[in-house]
Formats: structure tokens, C-alpha cells, sequence
């Protein structure tokens, strides 16, 4: 009986503190007061993630287990559920919110064991809700601490889903790859981010995935060319805007005929050259971070 009271001793001080939340945003409430800027208030919320990263250390088997996980990203979340709308980025909000439910999901699981305690399993792994929640708690904070801890980071993630997103509404086809998690998305998209690069700007995508574009050598020099040329045939064009349209279609591989080419001065045998380069650019950025670029694809994509 010692060794079963040792080993809920966690979840137990677990129910303790969320027992104090509860009862701090009760009383915070009645008092016609918001919470989430409260340091006292956070300060109970810390100590609880803590807490759950040190449960997560030991009864999650199918994450790492990671106990390292602060409130930080929880706040982090809460104020960018308030002011990133859906228009502007529906994937980093999704984010914001797995955090959130992940969160709420812990603490509503707490409530039910402070009813009766014996329902826990004393070998922590046991216990299959408490896992489920453990892992959607690691998944979305552990994405959370890579985007949302940093201004960069975020910045860099709401702009990649939103030319995600921008193309998804304009081509069905392509919405339907991104659900279906198709390979040929895995190679489009990266040429959307240096398609944006030599475009203008990227949010510094480029500069963070693919450093090598910053130093002399080989891969500057190449990117260098590209863009040259992207800016020249762009000049030639005459219509920035349609230019632009149609060396995405080109990278998405949609069809472009030859009389909407002609109609803004486009040499399509130029633009299927840039196509190949920016996807042969796409494919190094990859593969330079390569765990790093997956989680933000995966993100940026919606894939919690």
C-alpha cells in the first residue's frame, strides 16, 4: 500500500494544484477580473506544468517524455488565440488551441481521479487516458516551444501557412493533396517559399532553412542566378502581379496556356527553367535541417 500511495503521490499533488487554479479563476471571476494576466495566477499554472511534464517523464511511453515544457508556451497561445484571427493563419491557431484543449483536457482527466484515486493505475503507463492526454500534451507544447517562444519563429510559421492556405483556396486539387498528405506537396511547397524569396520577401524562411544561400559559394551563386533571372523576366512582363500567378501555377504544376502566357509577355520554356530551379532549391532547403523543416511544414499544413 506504501508503494501504490508513493507512486499516485504525483497525480495526487497534481489534483492539489489544480484544485487551486480552479478556485483562484472562481474567485478572480466573481470579482469581475481576467486571470490570464495574473502573476499570481501563473505562478499556480507553472507549478502545475511543471508537474505535468514530471508525470509525462514517467508514464508516456509513446512520446520522449519530455519534462521541460513551460507555462510560457501556454501563455504564448492564449494571446495569440486573441490576435491571430483565422483569416490570417487557420493552422497557427489551430495550434494555439491544441495547446489550450491539451491543456483543459489534463485538468478535466485530474478532476475525475480527485473522485476516486484508487481509478489510477499506480504504474503510471497504465493508465490509457492519462497517456492520450500525456501525448497530445507533448505533441502541441513541444510545437509550441519551437514556434511560438519566439517572434521569429512565429512570424516565420504564419507566413508559410498562409501561402498554404492562399493556394489551397485558389486550386481544390491542391487542398485535397495537403489532407491526403500527398508527396508531391512535399516538394511544391518548399518552392513556394523561394518562389516568395525571390519575389521579395520570406520572413527570412530561406536565410533560417537554408543558410547556405548567405555565404559565398556554390548555393549563393545559384540563387543569385535564379533570381536574376526571375527579376528580368518579371520587368519583361510588364504585370508583376500576373508574372507572379503564373510561376506559381507553374510550380504547382497547373495547367497555362500558351495564349494567357502570350497575353503578359511570358516565355514559358523561361519559366518551366525557374521552376525546376526553385524546386531544386526546394529540395536542398529540406534537406539542410531536415527534422526542423518537418515540424514546420507539418504545422504550417495544419498537422497537429
Amino acid at each position: 500500500m506504501v508503494i501504490e500511495k508513493d507512486a499516485r503521490s504525483r497525480i495526487v499533488n497534481a489534483i492539489e494544484l489544480e484544485k487551486q487554479i480552479h478556485s483562484f479563476e472562481i474567485r478572480e471571476r466573481l470579482k469581475g477580473k481576467v486571470v490570464l494576466n495574473c502573476e499570481a495566477y501563473n505562478e499556480l499554472r507553472r507549478k502545475f506544468v511543471e508537474l505535468c511534464g514530471n508525470i509525462n517523464s514517467v508514464t508516456n511511453p509513446e512520446g520522449k517524455g519530455r519534462d521541460d515544457l513551460s507555462v510560457n508556451i501556454l501563455i504564448a497561445a492564449e494571446g495569440i488565440s486573441r490576435k491571430v484571427s483565422n483569416l490570417q493563419s487557420r493552422a497557427v491557431r489551430k495550434l494555439a488551441e491544441q495547446i489550450r484543449k491539451s491543456f483543459t483536457d489534463i485538468r478535466v482527466l485530474l478532476r475525475k481521479y480527485q473522485g476516486n484515486i484508487e481509478l489510477v493505475d499506480p504504474q503510471l503507463k497504465n493508465n490509457q487516458e492519462l497517456v492520450e492526454a500525456l501525448v497530445h500534451f507533448e505533441r502541441s507544447w513541444s510545437k509550441g516551444q519551437e514556434f511560438f517562444l519566439s517572434d521569429k519563429m512565429c512570424g516565420m510559421l504564419i507566413y508559410f501557412s498562409q501561402l498554404i492556405e492562399g493556394v489551397a483556396e485558389k486550386h481544390k486539387d491542391i487542398q485535397e493533396k495537403i489532407e491526403a498528405a500527398d508527396t508531391d506537396i512535399f516538394v511544391m511547397l518548399p518552392c513556394l517559399v523561394v518562389l516568395s524569396s525571390l519575389d521579395g520577401d520570406n520572413k527570412g524562411i530561406c536565410d533560417h532553412y537554408y543558410p547556405g544561400i548567405l555565404s559565398p559559394g556554390a548555393e549563393q551563386d545559384e540563387f543569385k542566378v535564379l533570381k536574376e533571372r526571375y527579376l528580368t523576366l518579371k520587368k519583361k512582363s510588364e504585370d508583376g502581379y500576373e508574372f507572379y500567378n503564373i510561376v506559381e501555377k507553374a510550380v504547382l504544376e497547373k495547367e497555362i496556356t500558351p495564349k494567357y502566357a502570350q497575353e503578359h509577355n511570358v516565355d514559358m520554356d523561361e519559366v518551366k527553367q525557374l521552376a525546376h530551379g526553385m524546386k531544386r532549391m526546394g529540395i536542398e532547403m529540406q534537406r539542410y535541417k531536415p527534422s526542423e523543416w518537418n515540424a514546420l511544414m507539418e504545422t504550417a499544413m495544419g498537422q497537429i
